[in-house]
């Protein structure tokens, strides 16, 4: 297992994702002054051949807060999602999409209607796009919708109803079976809902462990959950104690059961997680941010710095 610090600039960095594209890792991350809206974030892309050298290629235009990028690919072409909302009206929510042909020119970024819904997390399942989706004043359901032309998108189902949910992840397998794992806000477990074609309906299982930020992944037959956790004494926590430390985990799914099996911590601490995976040839690139070396790095915004770390391995 090998951990590398990738991108590192004294500000605080965040939400992050990987994908390769034409013999090339990218990450995709918030650059920012802090985590929360007044941060004012724009979104950053990297890249690079070696994993050892990484180049800036994209900063899109700044918007207020933008935030939580997600690369798909879609007919040959390498896509992001963002979205970003202001200060003076946290409720209005913009969506926005761009595409690359080359992975060194993006076009637009084109705004896309999302319904006033925060499209959250975006997947390419046998050419037809799918992106979960919630309600950013509330928090009283995680949605489903889908694209066939990778601009227009409309809802599919509602995954999860009320129970403060809102960021979700899905998985699909190839007989078009879907896992989604769904956080639940108010330091509650997450849900994981299960759906077939055409998605309508799903079943929904409340697991073990909290889980922030939830990412689902599979790798060597295992499907597996990362995202932020709260540890104490050692051990994962199931609810919220007075005293707990935060942490970026890699968790295992274990499906008969409908439970979460701790498996590994990563070097990690404070603002931390929001993670993005690729799988290839055999080895598993799971992107993350961290502020676990905010004490020997240079900060230029105090104790809100962050960067962005990758982790390489051949088994978990």
């Amino acid at each position: 297992m090998e951990i590398k610090c990738v991108w590192w600039d004294g500000y605080h960095n965040a939400f992050t994702d990987i994908i390769k594209f034409k013999d090339n890792f990218f990450i995709t991350f918030k650059h920012a002054t802090k985590h929360t809206i007044s941060g004012n974030g724009e979104i950053y892309i990297i890249k690079s051949k070696d994993l050892e050298q990484w180049q800036l290629i994209k900063k899109f235009p700044l918007l207020p807060d933008s935030r939580d990028p997600k690369f798909f690919k879609f007919k040959n072409l390498l896509g992001v999602l963002f979205g970003r909302r202001d200060e003076g009206d946290r409720e209005k929510i913009d969506m926005y999409i761009s595409y690359s042909s080359d992975g060194e020119n993006f076009n637009g970024p084109l705004k896309i209607e999302n319904y006033n819904l925060w499209f959250w997390r975006i997947r390419n399942f046998k050419e037809k796009l799918f992106i979960t989706a919630y309600e950013m004043k509330i928090e009283k359901g995680t949605y489903l919708f889908i694209s066939e032309d990778g601009i227009n998108f409309k809802e599919v189902s509602q995954i999860v109803k009320d129970e403060y949910s809102n960021e979700a992840d899905l998985l699909f397998e190839n007989t078009g079976l879907c896992y989604v794992i769904v956080r639940r806000e108010n330091f509650q477990t997450p849900i994981l809902a299960i759906s077939s074609p055409p998605y309508k309906k799903w079943e929904n299982y409340i697991l073990n462990y909290i889980v922030q930020g939830p990412h689902i992944f599979k790798f060597k037959n295992k499907i597996y959950v990362a995202g932020r956790v709260f540890i104490k004494d050692g051990k994962l926590l199931s609810k919220k104690t007075e005293i707990y430390e935060t942490k970026t985990g890699i968790i295992e799914l274990d499906l008969k059961n409908k439970i979460l099996i701790p498996t590994k911590i990563l070097p990690s601490s404070g603002d931390t997680s929001y993670c993005g995976s690729v799988v290839d040839k055999n080895r598993l690139y799971l992107s993350y941010y961290s502020q676990h070396e905010l004490n020997i790095k240079e900060s230029k915004v105090g104790k809100n710095a962050s960067g962005i770390y990758l982790l390489i391995t051949e088994k978990l």
